[in-house]
This record gives structure tokens, sequence and C-alpha cells, in this order.
């Protein structure tokens, strides 16, 4: 994942997504957690995708499954045996596609997500990631969203990393509106009150301390969507060590 800083920063100082900002808010509870875990499943990490197989929880997980920075020329039986593995556990699962802020070719992408539905056929939608916050890449996104509806595939979670104008909100089902640093978080999101489609994908949180104070300062927001590890720069390779945290 890359991150696309937008000049809407100081828009985030005066309040943005589902409210004005302004008053006490009662917390939200935490009901999604979107799992950026990258790494291959057999060898090296294999111990880190055993432990979110053994995760019992009522909250919604949706793991994203990326064989080769998209689905790759053909199919991977260990990734096909994952995705399975995944989805008896009852989470949700979704295929990376790299968009490169709308400059990608359209028809490289949906080629892409024709080959998940060919290869992984139970993958529930797709994690569109790279995605520009530009409106006048508009139309662009919503052939996409057209292409994932015609591939009867239900769930699409769009990555900008950053905030988006509000008619991106009737393309993706989930939309991460920061991927950034805990500190820059604290930050630059204090009068943010989240849309309930707003993920957080969190890095940098350097104790179970600082993981508890996102937590409480995305709660507190109306954050329903969340997921954080403690590595900067993230390597999207091991499990969150703050899962307990993350499952309260």
């Amino acid at each position: 994942m890359r991150y696309l800083l937008a000049v809407l920063i100081p828009f985030l100082l005066i309040g943005c997504g589902g409210g004005s900002g302004q008053g006490e808010s009662p917390m939200a509870n935490i009901t999604t957690l979107i799992v950026p875990l990258y790494s291959y499943p057999v060898g090296s990490y294999e111990e880190e995708h055993r432990k979110l197989t053994q995760v019992q929880s009522s909250k919604e997980l949706i793991f994203i499954a990326n064989p080769r920075s998209g689905p790759g020329s053909q199919l991977d039986a260990n990734y096909l045996q994952l995705i399975g593995t995944y989805k008896e556990k009852g989470f949700k699962v979704v295929g990376y596609v790299l968009t490169n802020y709308g400059n990608r070719n359209l028809q490289a992408v949906k080629e892409d997500m024709n080959r998940y539905v060919q290869f992984y056929p139970q993958v529930d939608g797709f994690f569109v990631d790279e995605v520009s916050n530009n409106p006048a890449y508009l139309s662009y996104y919503r052939e996409i969203h057209q292409h994932a509806r015609q591939l009867g595939k239900s769930l699409l979670i769009f990555n900008p990393g950053t905030v988006v104008p509000a008619d991106y909100y009737s393309l993706a089902d989930r939309i991460v509106v920061l991927e950034e640093s805990s500190d820059f978080l604290f930050r630059n999101y204090r009068n943010y009150r989240a849309n309930p489609k707003d993920c957080f994908l969190i890095y940098g949180v350097s104790s179970r301390s600082v993981a508890e104070e996102v937590l409480h300062f995305l709660r507190s927001r109306g954050a329903v969507c969340l997921y954080m590890v403690d590595e900067n720069p993230p390597s999207w390779f091991r499990l969150s060590p703050y899962m307990d945290i993350l499952l309260r």
C-alpha cells in the first residue's frame, strides 16, 4: 500500500465525514476489522495465518487476499486452501486490486477482478488499493463498482488512505479514510466525525497503551472499522499484536 496525503488535511481539522465534529457523541463500538495480512500462508509467516484462524469473535472480520499484488496469472493452491479456511471460520474475504490512483489501465483492473473470481470463487468482493480522491476519477471508480456487481460480488472496499468526496460513498461498502501512523491520527483527526462506511488502518502503534488510546480516540469519533499494527512502516506481513484489544 502507498499513501496519498491529500490537500484535505485542513478540512479534517474543522471536521468532516458523518457530522459536524461539534459536541459530545456516544462512544461507537468497533464492529469490523479489515485484516491486510499479505504474507504467504506457507513457510516463514505460516504462524501468522494460524493465529488469525484461531480468532473467535462475533465481529465482522475481513481478510484481504493478496497472492501476487493481485490475483497473479494462475491459481495458487495454498491461497485457495487459505481462503477456504477463512471462509469456514466465518470471515469475509476480498481480493487485493491495485489502481495506482486511477492511472492503471481500467481493463487490467477488471481482468484482475475476473481472475479472482476464476481462481478463488469464494471471495466476497475486492479491496481496491491506491484509490484517487480526485473527483475527476469518479467515473473510473464507478466502472469498478459496476464490474464488481456484474461479477456478483457484493463487498467493495476502497483504500484512498485519506478522505474522499461524498460521491465516493455511493460506490463502496467501506472506505479506508486513513492509512497512517498513530501520531498522524492524533494530530490531524481531532475533529473528525466518522461516516459509518469509514475504516482506519493505523500503524506505528508502539505499545499496548497507545493501542488503547487509538481505540478510544476513534470510538469517540464514531469509527466502527479499525485495524492497527506496531510496525512503522508496516509490512502487513504479521498479524496485529493488538488483536485482543481490537476484538474487545
